[in-house]
């Protein structure tokens, strides 16, 4: 592994996913806080990666959001198996670009959604014919 797993590289690595959570929920840091009967401030200092969350926290914000442990963590298994800078997309960074992309897909009013939904099917066929 290039880089070590340091305290630091932990806080950016779980408050980046937490903060995918709470934009994926449309919540504000207020309302994600109390939802999870996190002090507000204590859910500010993980969001902002000032603080590790403890074990409860972890497990009440998976069972908020249906994740598992492994969710948190599996990047830092990508970390170890391949070199940086690859250009390949990590798994749990896949799933990140997923949610973005169905959050925002959800935003839009149901006529795009279908003028979307059409143009990735005609995109898809154009790739299959190709291979």
């Amino acid at each position: 592994m290039d880089e070590k797993i340091t305290s630091e590289n932990l806080k950016k690595l779980l408050s980046s996913k937490l903060e995918l959570l709470r934009k994926n929920s449309a919540q504000t840091i207020e309302a994600a806080a109390d939802s999870l009967d996190i002090d507000l401030s204590e859910y500010y200092r993980i969001l902002k990666g000032r603080r590790l969350p403890q074990l409860p926290t972890l497990l009440r914000i998976n069972q908020k959001y249906g994740i598992s442990m492994d969710w948190w963590f599996s990047e830092l298994d990508d970390m170890e198996d391949k070199p940086q800078g690859t250009g390949k997309i990590t798994g749990i960074r896949q799933k990140a670009i997923e949610l973005e992309l169905l959050s925002t897909f959800h935003k839009l009013d149901v006529n795009l959604q279908k003028t979307v939904l059409e143009t990735l099917k005609t995109f898809t066929k154009q790739i299959n014919q190709v291979n």
